[in-house]
């Protein structure tokens, strides 16, 4: 489990993450019921949530309550692939969080050969990228809420190393013209940092502070629903890898940490805020992204960040 300063580090806190139901987000949940918080879980599948969910309140001494309460896990599933599961989870949410003071964006997949969603997006693009934009900007409002002096909310998103490997071409997001589903995965995980630090030139720091974060290469299930190659693919990992626990470690002390104060927009590997790659470092095509994801969401992101701050309760 993710070391942190005291067993009581959340204590009245909320959080929400998402792809909650194994790996990392399992092991990020367990870390931050175990130091006290209350915790929102977002999975796609009803039993394997509900088991996680089950599974962490036995080890933590845990509760199934209401959101809000100290040590307590609720669940909510949603297919993040789809906006119209996004707006809906995040329609429930509002309706009973009236602050959150972490949000874990952390649902990612790799899709080997090019599937569309019901809403014509490509899959990886939807759900590693539009999920987390979508989420972030409907769940703004009771992030901003959370924040007191000296203590913004944090919205947290996994990234990976793999951008290093992306140089997409900003007229063709959802590879229309020729498709690669490790292509596409490197590229949404430099849509993740993108994201992340267009959001931040947007939020009062002092309201809501935004990163980014690799977390290694993680041993979960993340590329068994790909067939034969994914299996194989899965095998190379186990080899490489590490274990869920500690590859939630960055992202449950950017929970939390201090040092996540003195700046927002970052990218950070092992506790360590880096340079990401000389792309992700291109604001100008971040900006690009923003607009069309906006489009793309139907989403207007820029007025709904000015509303939200401006309402603000100082």
């Amino acid at each position: 489990m993710p070391n942190l300063s005291s067993p009581s580090e959340f204590a009245g806190k909320t959080v929400v993450v998402t792809g909650a139901s194994d790996g990392i987000g399992k092991a990020a949940v367990r870390a931050y019921v175990a130091a006290g918080a209350s915790v929102v879980m977002i999975g796609r599948n009803e039993a394997k949530t509900a088991a996680a969910a089950r599974s962490i309140m036995s080890e933590v001494g845990a509760v199934s309550g209401t959101a809000g309460d100290q040590r307590a896990i609720t669940w909510e599933i949603a297919d993040l692939s789809r906006q119209e599961a996004v707006h809906d989870v995040a329609d429930r949410l509002l309706a009973r969080l009236p602050r959150i003071d972490v949000l874990a964006n952390n649902a990612g997949a790799m899709f080997l050969d090019r599937e569309v969603t019901p809403d014509g997006f490509e899959r990886t693009f939807a759900l590693n990228h539009l999920s987390y934009f979508t989420l972030t900007l409907r769940l703004l409002a009771p992030l901003v809420a959370a924040s007191r002096p000296g203590a913004p909310a944090r919205v947290l998103s996994v990234s990976s190393r793999a951008h290093e490997n992306a140089n997409p071409s900003l007229d063709d997001l959802q590879l229309e013209r020729r498709f690669g589903g490790w292509k596409q995965y490197a590229n949404s995980k430099l849509y993740n940092i993108w994201f992340t630090r267009a959001l931040a030139r947007r939020c009062d720091p002092s309201r809501v502070v935004t990163h980014a974060l690799h977390p290694g290469v993680v041993s979960t299930r993340f590329a068994t629903n790909n067939g034969r190659m994914g299996r194989l693919l899965r095998r190379v990992m186990d080899v490489v890898s590490v274990t869920p626990s500690q590859g939630a470690d960055t992202l449950v002390w950017l929970s939390s940490a201090p040092e996540a104060l003195e700046g927002s927009g970052d990218y950070w590997v092992k506790r360590r805020r880096v340079s990401p790659s000389r792309t992700a470092r291109d604001d100008a095509r971040a900006e690009q992204l923003w607009t069309t994801t906006s489009r793309l969401t139907g989403l207007d992101a820029d007025q709904i960040i000015r509303n939200t701050m401006a309402h603000a309760v100082a």
